[in-house]
């Protein structure tokens, strides 16, 4: 009974979410699981955690309230922000465009596919959108497929695989952000750990689609700027060089509207409103990170959070390793019941974070394994909006590219691997670089 008060909020938000998903998909509905959007499945949640919290109306009021403006949710909800201004100020520019004909010139075409997944991982690391990558370098991968030099359904998933490269790494994705702070965790060791995992999965992957023969053929890119392609440059170089996000994402939004101004007539008026438009495209991912932070400060009033942690503690005697794989395990089953990767780690975060003090695991060791295996499941589970996209612009089966998105497997095996054989290094004091 107790287990039903505590997590019945929950319980509540995941049907209204999933059930909705799975209603619109047997009804034949492309975006079935994004039909109702969840900062809107979530209020009914809120609400109920209203009814079960004990005390007066006001104290759970303020309890609701000391959730919303956790410094970390108002952190998160900024850089969000910000974010959106620099991926919209980007696209607008014609940053995208340029970079992604840039690396694909370089490499042969007989390695197309190694090109793609190599494009994609460039551009989502550099944007922080595993969806605005596949939006772009979908239609390339069709394009060349068409031409006979490999299977739609491969091309396709591998730009997915590239895609979900970036989206576990990038320094201004929504699922770094999240995981970072929902850690309070160090932003560079973080992306050093992140990196080793992703970039030995990364090998695996090309060596994967080197065995895969294509066929030499004709290029079809387009010309491209080499300037539009610093923004993106500068984005990473700060974040390697240990630079917080805010001054990252600041610094790139600086640099993309001046290379605007000087190379592409890009007015001033224009910077303003593609800034707005970046924040607008941030609004549910800004409200949802609002009502989540609220519902968890309530849930951690009712001992939610707590109860789930004494539960792993007490029914298993876990060690380091041990709990690292039930963080990862964790946020895993959120991701697939809720479909989205940063909102499954904003849910687990809590729940991580306690388990993590529990067991004295680094704080960017958490934040990694929550980045990485929400990104892995994300990519695999056919209702996801990455493969769902993918589907609808090549008109291949969503089942179908799941199966062959072969980095999203590789990346899980090996972030279990490196948990069962790299020993967790002697950790040195964390600073939250955000």
């Amino acid at each position: 009974m107790r287990f039903l008060r505590l997590f019945s909020p929950i319980f509540l938000f995941l049907g209204l979410f999933v059930g909705s998903g799975l209603l619109f998909t047997w009804q034949g509905d492309a975006q079935a699981f994004y039909q109702v959007p969840p900062a809107v499945a979530i209020i009914p949640a809120i609400l109920l955690a209203f009814f079960l919290l004990k005390g007066p109306m006001q104290d759970r009021l303020n309890n609701f309230l000391d959730g919303v403006r956790h410094r970390d949710i108002i952190t998160m909800c900024l850089i969000f922000l910000l974010a959106g201004a620099f991926n919209v100020v980007t696209k607008s520019i014609g940053c995208v465009d340029a970079t992604v004909n840039l690396i694909l010139s370089l490499i042969p075409t007989h390695f197309v596919l190694i090109g793609l997944f190599l494009t994609a991982a460039f551009i989502s690391t550099a944007i922080g959108t595993s969806m605005g990558t596949i939006a772009t370098m979908g239609p390339i991968a069709v394009g060349i497929a068409n031409h006979g030099v490999f299977p739609i359904d491969l091309g396709i998933a591998t730009v997915i695989g590239g895609s979900m490269f970036g989206d576990s790494l990038s320094p201004v994705g929504d699922t770094t952000i999240a995981a970072v702070l929902s850690q309070q965790a160090d932003f560079k060791q973080k992306l050093i750990l992140n990196s080793i995992v992703a970039c030995i999965a990364a090998v695996i992957m090309l060596v994967i689609l080197l065995l895969i023969h294509t066929p030499a053929t004709e290029s079809i890119l387009k010309p491209y700027n080499l300037f539009l392609v610093i923004p993106y440059v500068v984005l990473i170089v700060l974040a390697f060089a240990g630079l917080n996000v805010f001054q990252v994402l600041i610094s790139g939004l600086i640099v993309a509207g001046l290379i605007g101004f000087f190379n592409h007539g890009y007015s001033i008026l224009s910077f303003a409103k593609d800034i707005n438009k970046g924040f607008e495209s941030m609004q549910e991912i800004f409200l949802l990170s609002l009502f989540v932070g609220g519902l968890a400060g309530m849930l951690k009033e009712m001992g939610t959070m707590r109860y789930v942690a004494d539960f792993i503690g007490k029914a298993h005697h876990l060690s380091k390793r041990s709990a690292q794989l039930v963080i990862g395990g964790l946020v895993s089953v959120f991701d697939v019941l809720i479909a989205n990767n940063c909102v499954a780690i904003i849910f687990s975060g809590e729940i991580a974070k306690t388990i993590a003090h529990r067991y004295k695991i680094p704080n960017h060791y958490t934040a990694a394994w929550l980045d990485i295996f929400s990104c892995v499941f994300q990519g695999i589970i056919p209702y996801g909006a990455q493969i769902l996209l993918a589907s609808t612009l090549s008109g291949v089966s969503p089942l179908t590219i799941a199966g062959q998105v072969y980095y999203c497997y590789i990346l899980g095996f090996v972030a279990v691997m490196y948990i069962l054989v790299v020993p967790i290094k002697k950790e040195r004091p964390e600073q939250n670089a955000l």
